[in-house]
């Protein structure tokens, strides 16, 4: 691969790593705004998920049981996700400086 081909490649890799950057920081921000804070992380991860389990435990036909467990599973759903958002830009911040490191030996040896 020439060396042109090899800092192409690095120069992909590193946009494809900025936009899961990009996703992941949009994410801490999300966690931080005041109101998502309240909906979704307090009231929805919490107090909805523990409604769930309180209501499983009444008298329920099976058709409302099969239902609370696709909210709850729901929940967790959303929860995995915003877990691999974070998972995956810190993944790509780390391949970023990676490639960022081999672009500058590749130019510091196409220059020796």
């Amino acid at each position: 691969m020439s060396i042109e081909e090899q800092l192409k490649e690095l120069d992909n890799n590193m946009q494809d790593a900025k936009h899961f950057i990009d996703i992941k920081e949009s994410t801490l921000k999300l966690f931080k705004n005041r109101e998502f804070k309240k909906v979704v992380l307090d009231y929805y991860f919490k107090e909805e998920a523990a409604r769930l389990v309180m209501a499983k435990s009444s008298a329920l036909t099976e058709d409302q049981k099969k239902l609370i467990d696709n909210m709850i599973y729901g929940i967790g759903a959303l929860s995995n996700f915003f877990d691999s958002v974070l998972t995956r830009g810190m993944q790509a911040e780390q391949a970023y400086r990676e490639d960022e490191n081999a672009k500058t030996e590749i130019l510091q040896e196409d220059l020796s």
